[in-house]
């Protein structure tokens, strides 16, 4: 389950929000997606929330570096408005990859947190590679490791894991992708979260490996504390799929005592997750009326299960996301320095909803 610590004076706030249009909506982004301009802003940082500079961030066909306190900027890129994927390469880190929706011929802000890379584990690629790390174990073959021109790498792997808990307070900008998903029916849905990891796989120069999409990896990851009551005897195992954004599901995994495991074939980036119905929320929040409430991380949770969605406003208060179908939500603003600043409850919504959410006056710090 996941818990939404507020302070009580939240609870107290007045909010007014005024639902615009609903309409029916299928999301099926099997269908052609819609490709327009968009443009991105953001904040790069590492574990301990310092910015990164000369970091490669990548989308579309656009790419630029962050400056020196981390931020980036990219215009008018061709994107999948659905699924804007962006990619972000900082020698000693892992990888990022975020997914976002996109207003056409508008603006988007993201934040990032990048987390080391440790290279103190390997194994052959021409054997066996079985490696463990804090809540995950990884089982490769022999001779499933390629390089980038796809020929088999039979020389020393070296092994770089982040494993991310749903309560893991940093989810929100440390997860690869976002939390959508593709179903084996081929539905968008949205992922409750029992544990996701991210790897990236390096030959002795530093270069990067993958798998060879046909033999199997075997992964097993430990079931948090608080959610193995709640862990269903099978559930969804997803890939992220860094061309189209999203996680795809590949096969089930299997609870075994704490743990659930499960065999995949594809990515370097995979989750164990059940899955709920979506909508999308189109709103602009603002502070009062003409005063937006920009770059604050927007956080919806299901009332009941408390199951969350996470996106940015832009800079002008706009926000776009996925939020569950048909259930009463709990939308919580966070500001720059992780401050809970408001609450509220809205929704449900059974379709497309376009909405002005007025929040009243913020105290928004300045990290």
């Amino acid at each position: 389950m996941y818990w939404l610590r507020l302070s009580p004076f939240l609870l107290l706030l007045v909010a007014a929000a005024c639902k615009k249009t609903i309409s029916s909506e299928a999301a099926n982004p099997q269908e052609v997606p819609p490709t327009a301009p968009s443009s991105f802003q953001g904040l790069i940082v590492d574990d301990a929330q310092q910015p990164i500079p000369n970091a490669m961030v990548l989308c579309g066909d656009q790419s630029t570096t962050t400056d020196s306190s981390g931020l980036f900027s990219l215009y008018n890129v061709m994107v999948d408005t659905n699924a804007a994927i962006i990619s972000v390469k900082k020698h000693g880190y892992i990888n990022g990859f975020r997914t976002l929706m996109a207003h056409a011929n508008g603006q988007q802000y993201l934040k990032l947190t990048m987390m080391p890379k440790d290279l103190t584990t390997s194994f052959s690629g021409s054997a066996v590679g079985n490696i463990g790390f804090t809540g995950v174990n990884l089982v490769f073959s022999p001779n499933q490791i390629q390089n980038s021109n796809n020929q088999v790498y039979k020389g020393t792997v070296s092994v770089a894991v982040d494993y991310i808990t749903p309560s893991d307070p940093d989810q929100p900008t440390r997860m690869a992708g976002d939390l959508r998903g593709i179903d084996n029916n081929g539905n968008e849905v949205g992922l409750i979260s029992f544990g996701q990891a991210a790897v990236d796989l390096l030959d002795s120069n530093n270069v990067a490996l993958h798998p060879d999409g046909e033999h199997l990896v075997n992964i097993t990851m430990t079931i948090p504390g608080p959610y193995r009551a709640s862990a269903p005897a099978q559930i969804g195992l997803f890939y992220l799929d860094t061309i189209s954004g999203y996680w795809q599901q590949e096969t089930l995994g299997y609870k075994q005592g704490n743990d659930y495991t499960g065999n995949v074939r594809k990515g370097t980036r995979w989750l164990f997750a059940t899955t709920y119905s979506l909508v999308t929320l189109d709103a602009n929040i603002l502070k009062q009326v003409g005063a937006p409430a920009g770059k604050l991380l927007t956080t919806i949770s299901t009332k009941i299960d408390f199951y969350p969605t996470y996106s940015y406003t832009n800079s002008n208060g706009r926000y776009l996301g996925r939020v569950a179908a048909n259930q009463p939500l709990i939308l919580t603003l966070t500001d720059p320095c992780g401050n809970l600043v408001f609450q509220k409850e809205i929704g449900p919504y059974s379709g497309y909803t376009s909405a002005d959410i007025i929040s009243g006056n913020l105290v928004i710090c300045t990290p």
